[in-house]
């Protein structure tokens, strides 16, 4: 059977041949060039009314979506990847398993009112009222759908665009920040990051329970060991680097535990309270809260051990590879690591300024320690009144530098704790004589007339 549009088609050529209309006037109430017209009249001639009937009629449309591919994958991301982006789902579960592309599968989502986490606030808004109106009028509605609703709910924040900028080498400039959230077993802890300016790379990332200098200790540690040293480290104004009592401005970086390793290293240190001022760390706090904690849960990740190792050596390798960009060895500033573990751990460290005593033995919380040979573990005295520096080192054991020269310290144990005193014989009590009153004592004689 011809549709309409073909039926138009056939009986108007049928007038051109039987001589009712002519090739141009044909060709006007076709809307078609007389070259078409001709091609046409041959199909007319020679094929007659089946050669008018479409060639793909009847045939099924290569590129036609399959529905249980579809419906498959809606059943998947609303069961165990509700919490990712459409893309982040594209590129973990679809891609490679599955015959679609993402903007079909993105296209079919939509239509049947699937939406991301990190929608567009509009998209939100046009969705919640849908559903409200669905849920309203009581129609039959999935589960799985009306959880993705409530969820759906809460705020929306549009990603920042990621740019390159090349005022910026590798190494110049990197940016430490530390973000709180529920990242792992519904228990809050903080995500520790530095960033380097120009390529966008995350160079390490710690979780610790708490935002705590040592988080930042192991960043610092980790990047020179797989990167080098930068030229600047920028920060916010947290007292882990900024000093906010010091009375000489240009020394108040510098009186931290964290700004001393910095001058050790030469690294400049730089604070802001500003947030845009260290945008692409606060940039990257974002994007990890969007991602990681999606893919923590999806992994069963429960404790902050199996987060460590998770982060760094899945997570952060594919962010960087997905959006950092590569680092140019000619124009880098980063300045090569030229120390051992051992040295960097007693760089990074926490340092304490200390007088020998007479005993030539150093306190610290109310516990003495010897300095001792690092290699023969032969005690080493001094005399009283050296000034020496006591360190705490990365691995936190405790050493001490005592006119360039470094030392371990040796915990002195309390001579209690190791030593029996002689117990002292318990001489015999002497028993005092108690004073009684004679008959004719005033206080008796008184006492007696009363009664």
């Amino acid at each position: 059977m011809l549709n309409d549009n073909e039926k138009k088609k056939y009986e108007t050529i049928g007038n051109l041949v039987n001589g009712v209309l002519t090739r141009k006037e044909a060709s006007n109430k076709l809307n078609l060039s007389l070259k078409q017209i001709d091609r046409l009249k041959k199909i007319y001639l020679n094929k007659g009314e089946n050669g008018f009937i479409h060639g793909n009629r009847g045939r099924e449309n290569k590129n036609k979506i399959n529905e249980k591919i579809i419906d498959e994958l809606e059943e998947l991301y609303l069961t165990d990847f509700y919490d990712f982006n459409f893309e982040q789902f594209y590129e973990k579960k679809v891609l490679g398993n599955y015959n679609i592309s993402y903007d079909a599968m993105l296209k079919r989502f939509t239509n049947d009112d699937i939406i991301s986490p990190f929608a567009h606030k509009k998209t939100v808004k046009r969705y919640n009222e849908k559903m409200k109106n669905v849920i309203a009028k009581e129609e039959e509605v999935e589960p799985e759908r009306i959880e993705l609703f409530k969820s759906r709910i809460i705020a929306i924040e549009k990603a920042h665009i990621r740019r390159p900028n090349n005022l910026f080498v590798f190494g110049q400039e990197v940016q430490m920040d530390a973000c709180q959230g529920l990242w792992f077993n519904g228990i809050a802890s903080y995500l520790h990051l530095v960033v380097d300016k120009a390529t966008k790379k995350v160079l390490f990332g710690w979780f610790e329970y708490e935002e705590i200098t040592r988080g930042y200790f192991v960043l610092l540690f980790n990047m020179i060991i797989n990167y080098g040293i930068p030229v600047k480290i920028k920060t916010d104004n947290r007292s882990s680097f900024s000093a906010n009592n010091a009375k000489n401005k240009e020394k108040k970086n510098f009186l931290t535990q964290f700004g001393k390793v910095c001058e050790r290293l030469n690294i400049v240190l730089e604070t802001t309270s500003i947030p845009t001022a260290k945008a692409n760390v606060e940039r990257e706090n974002g994007t990890f809260k969007k991602r990681l904690i999606a893919e923590l849960r999806y992994e069963n990740i429960t404790t902050i051990d199996e987060a460590n190792d998770y982060i760094n050596n899945v997570f952060i390798p594919y962010m960087n590879k997905k959006f950092s960009y590569e680092i140019d060895e000619k124009t880098s500033v980063m300045r090569k690591n030229t120390y051992t573990e051992e040295e960097l751990k007693l760089i990074i460290a926490e340092r304490k300024d200390k007088i020998i005593d007479n005993a030539s033995s150093i306190c610290y919380n109310y516990t003495y320690y010897v300095p001792v040979e690092p290699n023969t573990k032969d005690i080493i005295c001094f005399s009283k009144g050296t000034e020496c520096t006591l360190i705490i080192n990365y691995d936190g054991d405790y050493w001490c530098e005592i006119e360039n020269h470094y030392y371990q310290l040796l915990k002195l144990e309390n001579r209690d704790s190791i030593m029996k005193k002689e117990i002292e014989i318990e001489q015999p009590k002497k028993e005092h004589h108690k004073f009684i009153p004679p008959a004719n004592h005033p206080w008796r004689k008184n006492m007696m007339l009363k009664h």
